[in-house]
């Protein structure tokens, strides 16, 4: 009796889990499109305008209070101005910074194995 109900216990919170119940806020489901218009297409264009965000990845999509910026740069430096810029561009919300910074992989040369 006591497996039956840790069972149903665990089938229930898993249930209520995947259904949704548990998010607030932001969802982060890639799945779905992005949800974009002119606010966001106006931040992203400063993004590709700014010379030290060039090579970074960075979206900007409306959430249910604000703005949220998802992609990846390699500094910190680099996620802080991301979000000083869409702050720039919101006059109500909050920007929501889910930047992920990735360390570029940088490949020591190879030593060359001499023959004696």
């Amino acid at each position: 009796m006591k497996k039956l109900i840790i069972n149903i216990s665990i089938l229930i919170s898993l249930t209520w889990l995947f259904s949704g119940c548990a998010m607030t806020g932001i969802s982060t489901d890639t799945s779905k499109a992005r949800t974009t218009n002119t606010l966001t297409r106006k931040i992203e264009n400063a993004f590709h305008g700014s010379k030290e965000l060039k090579s970074s990845n960075i979206y900007a999509e409306v959430a249910p209070n604000g703005i949220l910026l998802t992609g990846t740069v390699t500094t910190e430096k680099k996620k802080y101005l991301a979000s000083t810029i869409a702050n720039s561009f919101v006059k109500k919300g909050i920007v929501i910074n889910r930047i992920t910074i990735i360390k570029p992989q940088i490949s020591k040369p190879k030593s060359a194995k001499t023959k004696k």
